[in-house]
């Protein structure tokens, strides 16, 4: 953490937000202790903007585009915005990505793209018409048609998908009086979607003005031979943390559909109560785990400079949602939060001195490795080793794996269990709990669940439980009321 920065418990709980404040979210406390040195001037003037993501649902229609301008208004440190392409506006609808994507195989195949593109054209079009703008969204509109029609063979499928957010920057720019800052070619990035420092660089210069309000489109920028590239899907999150990061924003402000995060699937607990605060290191755990409201690539840029991460709803801009932060230093909460994952299996494998044998486990998981099959975890015993993997994955090489582990390692026994689920427990608070362990087994215990696997690591803050898939809803359930309602029901 920054030296002037600090976590510190607190029964009132917050976060900080601007140098000298702290507001109320959840039982930590986070606090900025003095300012940062003179000496590093870029940083001083950099810092006191927030970077604002507005996801595919926050910028649906031109209801949405005004309330981001309230929003906006609402704060003049939000000075640094990202969009993603116009989601959906009702469940019967396509998304604006997933028609540029049909767009572009019509047009790469010959064939007649005109229903897809006339949805995409209208869609535009319509927020542009309802926010009484001067846009030449038409030609931007008419220029890609035209390359659709005569260059086909010449585009990418990066860049044609990538117009989703480029057309929707286009006109919220507009629509704000911002300026419109493109992220092709400025953010340049690997095959990992690391940005080089160069371009990091190049960032904070383009958006040095901190009078200004800039409007940046997400999800795309520029792979290390110049061309235009796209991240994975949800991108834009991405977008939005290499942003903060390069400019060393305030706070990155992800705004879409959802008040924060939950402490379960609400799918499967009704009313979860939702995490206030979560350290970056529980929210990667959560996310490997199964939940899911923010891209995980987009974590790394922000913990890299401490740079808190605020889950907010677009629609309920009063809820101050989810923080994602730094390791507090206490914590009175057992747990953070609860996620799992179905459609796993397990191979178990048995033999005799396996403990003295060499790099048993290492030739094992090489297997698997050549068979294009990743490893999960793996619990092991002393004459016997499981290895949790992902049914899809093992089911196209099953056979080739069982032989040839059969044959190399020349094992007593070798089986294979399906139908395997895996939850995780998640918290810092475990670790100063005595007996949070036996209250988990325990509760399952009561709902007469077999725990096929348990894992925790050393750090304690999550423990992973196997069970069979049939169980894996009540598991959750049993989790949950154990740390979650009977704690609400005892305060």
């Amino acid at each position: 953490m920054p030296p002037c920065c600090e976590l510190v418990a607190d029964e009132r709980g917050g976060v900080a937000g601007a140098i000298g404040e702290t507001r109320s979210v959840g039982k930590v406390e986070m606090r900025r202790t003095s300012p940062r040195p003179q000496k590093n001037l870029h940083y001083l003037i950099m810092s006191g903007r927030i970077v604002c993501k507005f996801g595919g649902s926050s910028v649906a229609d031109a209801n949405q585009f005004r309330k981001i301008k309230s929003i906006l208004e609402g704060n003049s440190e939000r000075r640094i915005v990202v969009v993603s392409a116009p989601g959906k506006r009702n469940v019967q609808e396509s998304k604006l990505t997933d028609l540029l994507y049909s767009t572009y195989d019509f047009a790469k195949n010959g064939l007649d793209f005109a229903e897809p593109w006339k949805l995409i054209r209208s869609r535009y079009i319509e927020i542009a018409n309802e926010l009484s703008l001067r846009s030449n969204i038409h030609e931007e509109l008419d220029k890609l048609e035209e390359l659709l029609l005569e260059k086909t063979q010449e585009l990418t499928v990066d860049f044609v998908v990538s117009r989703g957010e480029y057309l929707c920057a286009k006109i919220m720019s507009e629509f704000l009086g911002a300026r419109f800052v493109d992220a092709f070619p400025l953010i340049q990035f690997d095959s990992q979607y690391k940005v080089t420092a160069e371009s990091l660089q190049n960032i904070a210069d383009a958006l040095s003005d901190s009078k200004s309000l800039f409007v940046v489109p997400g999800f795309y920028g520029s792979d290390m031979r110049g061309n235009l590239k796209t991240f994975t899907r949800g991108g834009s999150d991405i977008t939005g943390g290499i942003l903060a990061n390069a400019c060393d924003a305030l706070a990155y402000e992800n705004w879409t559909d959802v008040s924060g995060l939950l402490m379960a699937d609400p799918r499967i607990v009704k009313g979860a109560r939702s995490i206030n605060y979560v350290s970056y290191r529980e929210i990667r755990e959560l996310a490997y785990s199964g939940a899911s409201v923010l891209h995980d690539e987009s974590i790394a840029p922000c913990r890299a400079k401490n740079i808190s991460i605020n889950i907010r709803n677009t629609n309920e801009p009063g809820n101050q949602g989810t923080i994602i932060g730094p390791t507090p230093l206490h914590t009175s909460r057992p747990i953070t939060g609860i996620a799992g994952r179905k459609d796993f299996s397990m191979l178990y494998i048995e033999k005799s001195m396996m403990n003295k044998e060499r790099g048993f486990g290492r030739k094992v998981l090489t297997i698997l490795e050549e068979h294009a099959v990743s490893y999960e975890l793996s619990p092991c015993g002393i004459d016997s080793m499981n290895v949790v993997v992902d049914s899809k994955s093992l089911a196209k090489v099953e056979e080739e794996v069982r032989a040839e582990i059969e044959q190399k390692m020349q094992p007593n026994k070798i089986k294979i269990f399906n139908d395997v689920a895996l939850i995780a427990t998640v918290g810092h608070g475990m670790v100063n709990q005595i007996g949070t362990a036996a209250r988990l087994f325990n509760a399952l215990a009561n709902e007469k669940i077999n725990v096929r696997i348990i894992d925790q690591g050393s750090s304690e803050i999550n423990i992973i439980v196997g069970v069979n898939e049939v169980d894996f809803e009540r598991a959750i359930k049993a989790i949950y009321e154990e740390f979650v309602e009977k704690v609400v029901n005892l305060e």
